[in-house]
């Protein structure tokens, strides 16, 4: 006999209403004042979610015990807190004999006896003879009290739910498993007359049971015709009551709402389509770009499509002056008419009347209308030339402006000084008047060096100011002086003179090398300085950052050239079903072996590729190769296992990732159904429009979706709900800290119940020791990855793998490894 047969686990709950002895069995339970409680509590003073129950088996006895944490597994505590044996606690280990007192009225007395009590009834022997139940939403132990007349309480029930439904205004139908109808409220019979005599051939009950039958969790939702109305009937099944109930709406009238909004949209589109002023509709939250018309796009050298996926300040010269613009008429909830630049696809700015208006029912989104003008000047005091140059004072506006929201955002700037050389030497040999027009070329070629939202201007003489008001780290800003020096590399043309010449360059970065304007403008001329004394081209003020930018450039460098010259491997590890043993899926994982640097983990390039926007081709080829060895195992007859590729957040956001993913599948000829993609949550929660979108597109091209880097808030459960998604991965991290935090212990149950209450295939990831095994199997997680049941493997080694489907071989092939080894292959 198992030792863990033994002994039975009772919690004695004792609050103002009820004494209740509770036989705990299950893995949760979730104690509190609402409703939706495992466990409930009457007393007022006690938490909403005031507490959790945790069982947690020691591998080694099989014995295992119960933790309970204050408030619940989503991070939130109770307002009293939980006191054991009068003092308080977060985390506690239940012993037998302790006190749990969750208000002056509430409390719990935890026992552990061999022998259950009479007065504690399991669940298989509850029928009608009931004392009040409460049934929890996950199956655990009835809650049981010992004061309630049953059939009272069954008799109440079933009144208040019957004067439920008659009541209902909406359709409510239940019919048995053979299409007998069993219930049929009165806005029932109202809106079928004919039903009882039309049966299974009514619409409403028409292949109910088939598709019913057919759904993955009992539940059917569609579209149903009666007459010259449309309803949308949802039907699940009962179980219990062997029935199929439905509740039925009719939206006859929001088909016809949506039929007429179509065709105000098509007349709208095709009105705006024509008006000769460009039209920008922005996302006020997002910024945005949502719609477009052919004047703006035209204007701008951009094709609708491409500025669809813009944000509006990558199109404005002066985006600090429009951000001000813009919080004026938030804050004034008005309008605005001006002039101002826009910034051309070539990066020239474009002078344009500008009129700025909040729309929607709730001001949440901000049309432009933009007419161009003639002379491309603008006529107010602030003025800009054709290139884009302003004066030093506007300059030093700009950059208070940028230190200030980089102060707030928490983000870096830069300041850059870029010097031409030799430039008294080309005056004395060319003219002052070429000088000028060189000077002039040297600007446009900086500012199409520079992203939208930059800014350059002529300083003095032979120096130009360059402002970066937000850079995602010193690499961005060398590989802005990489185009830069490339640039100016190539000679100039004046006229009938050819000029060649070269720059250097002096970096400043907001915070480490000033915080204010003066500070800063000091370091970058400094770094400038030394750049000049040094002979090279290019220097930050802080010497260190040099070699980092010159190694980052190099991998970047190495990364352009991988991928043509196939230094990039997959690598697959086995996913397992520990209750069967059996191999259930394989990921491919990305490896680069570089002839200079040698094995490079993926955790050193994956930034430096998502950055460049490498990982878009790197990532398209590991979804093919992936495909492409699957079709190999096919071919040798080995099972058709599903395969698994990681996409990055880069390569979600490519709004053409589900076309690719079609061309690859009918390229390599696969079945769609063997591959899934996993994308992490962070990716998915950036844009949930956009995701959820992106995500309906996959799923109609077939392939499986995983999400992993899950957390248990509960906006992220919120956003949860708008994915269709097959499977929720639990973090390595996560996984290899459970065994000593109960902290990462509760999380990873709570993803575990709520991978299952989405009906999610739930993994566990980095699983390497058997403790942790058994820990996730008492969990009811029971499909694992990691070093426990096999390393990563090249393809020939993974195909030896399948082909054998031995485990125990490979896991003891593991164990023999070197442990710098092991660190290595993670």
């Amino acid at each position: 006999m198992d030792s863990s047969d033994l002994v039975h686990h009772i919690l004695v709950i004792e609050d103002p209403a009820f004494v209740r002895e509770i036989h705990l069995n299950a893995a949760t339970y979730s104690l509190g004042r609402h409703s939706s409680n495992d466990i409930v509590f009457s007393c007022q003073k006690t938490s909403r979610n005031h507490a959790t129950l945790l069982r947690r088996t020691d591998v080694k006895t099989n014995l295992c015990s119960y933790w309970i944490l204050d408030g619940d597994l989503q991070g939130n505590r109770s307002r009293n807190g939980i006191y054991i044996n009068g003092k308080k606690s977060l985390v506690h280990e239940l012993k037998p004999g302790d006190v749990v007192q969750f208000s002056a009225d509430a409390i719990a007395k935890y026992k552990i006896t061999s022998e259950l009590p009479n007065n504690v009834i399991e669940s298989k022997d509850l029928v009608d003879n009931l004392p009040k139940v409460r049934d929890t939403a996950v199956n655990k132990e009835t809650v049981v009290s010992l004061n309630e007349n049953p059939r009272n309480k069954s008799k109440r029930l079933e009144s208040q739910q019957t004067a439920l439904t008659e009541l209902s205004p909406q359709p409510i139908i239940e019919i048995d498993l053979y299409g007998n109808i069993t219930y049929i409220n009165s806005a029932g019979i109202v809106n079928f007359k004919d039903i009882h005599h039309q049966k299974l051939s009514h619409p409403i009950l028409k292949n109910l049971i088939t598709q019913n039958d057919a759904a993955r969790d009992s539940l059917t939702v569609r579209e149903v015709q009666v007459d010259n109305k449309t309803f949308r009937q949802t039907a699940h099944r009962l179980p219990e009551k062997k029935v199929i109930r439905s509740y039925i709406v009719d939206i006859s009238n929001e088909k016809t709402l949506a039929r007429e909004l179509q065709q105000n949209k098509l007349l709208y589109d095709q009105i705006v389509q024509q008006i000769t002023e460009g039209i920008i509709i922005v996302e006020l939250a997002t910024k945005q770009i949502i719609e477009v018309n052919s004047a703006i796009s035209n204007l701008l050298g951009y094709s609708a499509a491409e500025m669809l996926q813009m944000n509006v300040y990558e199109i404005m010269a002066e985006s600090d002056k429009f951000a001000t613009i813009l919080r004026r008429v938030v804050a004034d909830k008005n309008s605005f008419w001006g002039e101002c630049f826009l910034r051309h696809r070539n990066s020239k700015p474009i002078g344009v009347k500008l009129k700025i208006d909040l729309i929607g029912s709730e001001s949440e989104k901000i049309c432009l209308v933009v007419h161009r003008l003639k002379n491309n000047y603008s006529s107010e005091s602030l003025q800009y030339s054709a290139v884009g140059w302003s004066k030093k004072e506007i300059f030093n506006r700009q950059l208070l402006t940028a230190i200030a929201n980089a102060k707030r955002s928490q983000k870096l700037l830069a300041v850059m000084f870029c010097k031409l050389s030799f430039l008294p030497d080309i005056r004395a040999a060319i003219g002052t008047k070429k000088s000028e027009q060189l000077l002039s070329t040297l600007g446009e070629r900086l500012n199409a060096c520079l992203r939208a939202g930059d800014t350059v201007i002529h300083w003095q003489d032979d120096k130009f100011a360059l402002l970066l008001p937000q850079i995602s780290g010193i690499e961005e800003v060398a590989k802005i002086n990489q185009r830069i020096q490339e640039s100016i590399e190539q000679s100039f043309t004046l006229g009938d003179t050819q000029v060649t010449t070269q720059s250097k360059i002096g970096v400043a970065i907001y915070p480490q090398d000033g915080t204010d304007v003066e500070i800063l403008s000091a370091s970058a001329n400094t770094a400038l300085e030394r750049a000049g004394k040094n002979q090279d081209s290019f220097q930050f003020y802080d010497e260190t950052m040099n070699s980092q930018a010159l190694v980052t450039l190099e991998l970047e460098n190495l990364l352009q050239q991988a991928l043509n010259r196939e230094e990039f491997k997959l690598h697959y590890q086995p996913q397992i079903n520990v209750s069967t043993g059996e191999i259930e899926a394989i990921e491919a994982l990305l490896r680069w072996e570089s002839p200079e640097l040698g094995l490079v983990a993926p955790g050193n390039f994956i930034k430096s590729a998502e950055r460049t926007k490498l990982i878009v081709p790197i990532g398209e080829w590991a979804i093919r190769s992936a495909c492409i060895q699957h079709q190999k195992w096919q071919s040798q007859g080995l099972p058709p296992l599903k395969i698994r590729v990681s996409i990055s957040s880069v390569q979600f956001q490519q709004p053409n990732l589900p076309q690719k993913v079609a061309e690859i599948l009918a390229e390599v000829e696969i079945d769609s159904r063997f591959l899934e993609l996993e994308i992490g949550a962070v990716s998915l929660m950036e844009n949930i429009d956009y995701s959820r979108h992106l995500i309906n597109q996959l799923k109609t091209v077939g392939v499986g979706l995983a999400v992993d880097g899950f957390t248990t808030g509960f906006s992220a459960i919120e956003y949860l709900k708008h994915f269709s998604l097959n499977t929720l991965k639990i973090d390595r991290f996560l996984v290899q800290q459970m065994t000593d935090s109960p902290q990462d212990l509760a999380i990873v149950a709570a993803l575990i119940e709520l991978g299952k209450g989405f009906n999610l295939k739930v993994i566990a990831e980095g699983v390497e020791t058997k403790e942790q095994v058994e820990l996730l199997r008492s969990l009811n997680c029971h499909n694992m990855q990691g070093f426990w049941f096999g390393r990563p493997l090249a393809a020939d080694e993974a195909s030896k793998l399948l082909r054998l489907n031995d485990l125990e071989e490979a896991t003891q092939e593991l164990l023999e490894m070197p442990e710098e080894e092991l660190a290595e292959e993670q």
